[in-house]
């Protein structure tokens, strides 16, 4: 298994937590993580926040009538132009 840096983890850190990589880089950045602290650290700081976002986003969806009440708005909101 080859090296790997720190770096290569903070890229795919979201992919690798959401099972996006293939088996191959899974294994290589979880060998990694499991020896380094800091990876380690970082790793599970963002699989707490993507909980926490995942638990906050539960709500139930808004009524058809404001959906449609905003739907109608963005289409009629005008762009201004602004010349700097």
């Amino acid at each position: 298994m080859r090296e790997i840096d720190c770096r290569l983890v903070e890229e795919k850190v979201h992919q690798f937590l959401d099972g996006e990589l293939s088996e191959r880089e899974a294994d290589v950045l979880r060998h990694h993580i499991d020896a380094c602290a800091h990876c380690l650290d970082e790793t599970d700081l963002v699989d707490a926040l993507k909980k926490l976002v995942k638990r906050s986003c539960t709500c139930p969806p808004a009524p058809a009538a404001l959906r449609l009440r905003i739907v109608s708005q963005i289409k009629t909101v005008t762009v201004t132009r602004f010349d700097l």
